[in-house]
């Protein structure tokens, strides 16, 4: 019995070859949409799963009332150790790290690596796999240094490099040797060494901290940059924990820290969905939610085929049932079919999966894994997703049509017409409503992305180069670094340069509060604070409302320059106003007179509103990590060249790994940019699958109403008559999709844009170029396949009759 299922299946199939490869390529279309999203869905959850108790280890997350006070990541430098020595009876173990980044040289081979100094308990805690090394005492070493083998390679050629030597320079200039004691195999995506992009391989014993000068930030409770994690003994919750934290905070902090700081200890495992305000969690919504919808707009067209083709199927069920066929059987039959067909589509959607996995993975930034990779009881998943999406798109059809009595089945009619044709008009709606709404949704998107890299930022983007530079920071330090870059602005290639510990990338030095002396500090505002030589502004082309920037000067240090957004925060009506008024900043006592008023301009990004900023000059903090160079006009390619050859004489021990500010300006929205690209890899999905399905139903109206336009011409319908009669059967389904999916995406995307301080207004642009190319592409596709139905003699349509 099942065989003559498949048999008669096989059969209907080759019969109708045109329905069946449109079914087929419209199911595989969806189908591989889902496997791409259900695969980077699978890979988002796995992150950290690798880690041996990764239920049981916490990362304290802080939650600051001010965002530039600290990031969310890191924490109090004491808090981690502090839990662990007070609280026994609850946590295990305890791994605090920092994150910096230094120059290695390996013989005369130099590279800017970020590196991370922490705690002995590093391999106690993670437990990552070791290639080569002992983990029990890899740590133990004053100079120890932990790689991955993709370091290993790079540096030396080979993995096995246990006691070889790499030297790593200090703040202070030294250049001392880093025995590697262990190397660990590289490591899968995860957030303990990939908090930053491109991620820390490298890993150091606790002596390196006083190496680099970082004692401050895990011995003193104001500092808040401190990576730390503890493991929870078995049983303890995370909530146990949340009382401790506020008793050490309570006990060993500000009243400030205190009201303004909220530590939560996050499992290893749900940290990566929760960082960044939930951003993966969120995009793995949308991402799913946008596949599910593709594949429910591929099964209606599959419904809307089937139902359509239904009259060919009448006299064969009249047929079964008068010989005594049950109604079961003809469900079975049916649904026999429509399992065949998603079989085809899967095997169709595997091929294109292997072909568009790269491609994929490449538009959303992310690696998408192969199948190969999933584990084995994932085998199953493909006949669940058959069984599922066959029984789901045949099903309807199905019991449609075997529920039609014997009779009226035998004189080729279908019973309740009209209901089957709204049934049907309702499903293609849904089908237009989805594609509508994901084609306007890619073009607020694609604008909002183009509003971002075209707004004014308030400084000059163009023509601007970044360096990271080596690090002295001393006094002598800095001196030296005003001379080097005195030479780099001496170049013809070069229009400007400064020195400064940040670029406009968004990573500012941190916070602080300042207030006017004649009020308390109870009135100061936060600002974030820029540390930057006197070049700054004329090379970054920042302009000055009012008053002078530094000049380079010791006086220097009684100055404060702010932003526009600083004077109307402090309460000054303008910002010639502020020009000599006196400032304090919190923590420092003598007060500073503001010397200068920049214009307000973009340090971040446009998802928040800007900021009070103050500049601090880089003499009196002495501490600094880029160059940036405004280049001329002139060939850029040419100018990089020149650079470079300058450099290398300049920082013989140092790697020229220079970036343009617009490329580091556009890493700050690659989440938008990824979104981008596939909104508008789902409008062509989602087009495509709508387009096949309204050429398979002009097709089988074609088929099915062939007589009756031979009718019709024989008593005087024009070929314009008959043409118009098709685009009528989908003018009102597009009239009225529009009207149901233009609010809809309205709604959707003013919610989105309202997350963004700086955003487009929507208009009715995007609605009505998706209304009218809609409603052409249909045209074009409904007048195409009716043309030949006008060019035909009405003779051969009437022959039969």
């Amino acid at each position: 019995m099942i065989k003559n299922y498949f048999l008669i299946a096989w059969r209907n199939m080759a019969k109708n070859r045109f329905f069946a490869v449109v079914n087929i390529w419209g199911l595989a279309i969806g189908i591989t949409f889902v496997l791409l999203i259900g695969a980077y869905t699978w890979g988002e959850y796995q992150v950290n799963h690798f880690v041996k108790n990764s239920d049981r280890i916490f990362l304290l997350r802080s939650k600051w009332a001010n965002p530039e006070t600290g990031v969310e990541l890191a924490t109090l430098g004491p808090l981690t150790k502090a839990l662990q020595d007070n609280y026994p009876s609850l946590v295990e173990k305890a791994y605090a790290h920092d994150g910096i980044n230094v120059v290695i040289s390996v013989g005369d081979k130099h590279f800017r690596e970020g590196v991370q100094p922490g705690d002995s308990t590093f391999f106690e805690m993670f437990n990552f796999p070791v290639a080569y090394g002992d983990p029990r005492t890899a740590m133990d070493k004053p100079n120890a240094v932990v790689l991955t083998e993709k370091k290993a390679k790079q540096y030396f050629g080979q993995t096995d490099v246990v006691g070889k030597l790499l030297r790593i320079q200090s703040f202070d200039g030294r250049n001392d040797n880093f025995e590697v004691t262990a190397v660990i195999k590289d490591l899968p995506f995860n957030t303990i060494t990939n908090f930053f992009k491109p991620g820390n391989e490298i890993f150091l014993s606790p002596a390196s901290i006083r190496y680099f000068g970082r004692e401050f930030g895990f011995t003193s409770w104001l500092s808040p940059n401190i990576v730390g994690y503890v493991l929870l003994k078995p049983g303890v919750t995370a909530e146990q924990l949340r009382g401790p934290i506020k008793t050490l905070l309570a006990t060993n902090t500000t009243a400030e820290i205190q009201r303004t700081l909220e530590v939560t200890p996050v499992a290893l495992k749900d940290w990566y969905l929760m960082m960044n305000k939930g951003l993966a969690g969120k995009m793995i919504a949308v991402f799913s939610l946008v596949a599910l919808f593709i594949l429910l707009m591929a099964i209606i067209n599959f419904v809307n085929i089937s139902i359509g083709n239904s009259l060919t199927r009448l006299k064969e069920i009249g047929v079964r049932k008068a010989m005594g066929g049950k109604r079961l059987q003809l469900v079975l039959q049916f649904i026999t079919e429509s399992v065949l067909i998603v079989t085809f589509s899967f095997i169709v959607s595997l091929g294109l999966y292997f072909i568009l996995r790269p491609l994929f993975g490449e538009m959303i930034g992310k690696d998408i894994p192969a199948l190969s990779s999933f584990p084995a009881w994932f085998a199953v998943l493909p006949l669940v997703v058959i069984l599922f999406t066959g029984l789901l798109a045949g099903i309807y059809p199905a019991f449609v049509l075997s529920a039609q009595p014997s009779v009226t089945a035998l004189k080729g009619k279908l019973k309740d017409v009209k209901e089957k044709l709204f049934f049907r008009q309702s499903l293609v709606t849904v089908q237009f409503v989805t594609a509508i709404v994901v084609f306007i949704a890619a073009i607020v998107i694609d604008r909002q992305v183009a509003f971002f890299f075209n707004s004014d930022l308030g400084y000059n983007k163009e023509k601007v180069v970044t360096v990271a530079v080596p690090r002295d920071w001393t006094t002598a330090g800095v001196s030296h670094m005003e001379r080097m870059r005195d030479e780099f602005r001496a170049m013809p290639e070069i229009k400007d340069a400064t020195f400064a510990y940040v670029i406009p990338d968004g990573a500012a030095s941190g916070a602080s509060k300042i207030y006017r002396p004649e009020n308390d500090s109870s009135t100061a505002i936060s600002a974030v604070s820029l540390i930057t030589d006197e070049r700054y502004l004329a090379t970054y082309d920042i302009k000055l409302d009012a008053g002078n920037f530094y000049n380079g000067t010791p006086g220097d240090s009684a100055k404060i320059v702010i932003n526009e957004a600083a004077v109307k925060a402090l309460g000054w009506k303008s910002a010639e106003e502020a020009i000599n008024k006196p400032l304090r900043l919190h923590n420092f006592s003598p007060v500073v007179h503001v010397s200068g008023v920049t214009r307000d301009f973009h340090f971040g990004t446009l998802h928040d509103a800007i900021t009070p900023v103050y500049f601090q000059p880089v003499r009196g903090a002495n501490i600094y990590r880029y160059l940036s160079f405004r280049f001329n006009a002139g060939n850029t390619t040419a100018q990089i060249a020149a650079l470079q050859r300058k450099w290398r004489q300049v920082f013989p021990d140092a790697p020229f790994d220079f970036k343009f500010l617009d490329d580091s300006i556009a890493q700050l929205y690659d989440t938008e940019t990824q979104m981008q690209k596939a909104a508008k890899a789902a409008t062509v999905v989602s087009l495509m699958i709508v387009l096949l399905g309204v050429l398979g139903i002009v097709t089988m109206s074609i088929a099915k109403r062939n007589k009756e336009m031979g009718i019709r011409k024989v008593l005087g319908a024009s070929g314009l008559n008959i043409l118009l009669l098709f685009i009528k059967e989908f003018s009102g389904i597009i009239v009225v999709s529009n009207i149901i999916a233009w609010p809809l995406s309205w709604y959707l995307l003013h919610g989105w844009l309202m997350d963004y301080a700086y955003r487009i207004n929507i208009g009715v642009l995007p609605f009505l170029v998706v209304g009218v190319t809609l409603a052409i592409l249909v045209g074009v596709i409904t007048v195409g396949m009716t043309s030949r139905l006008v060019a035909v003699n009405p003779v051969k349509s009437l022959r039969t009759e």
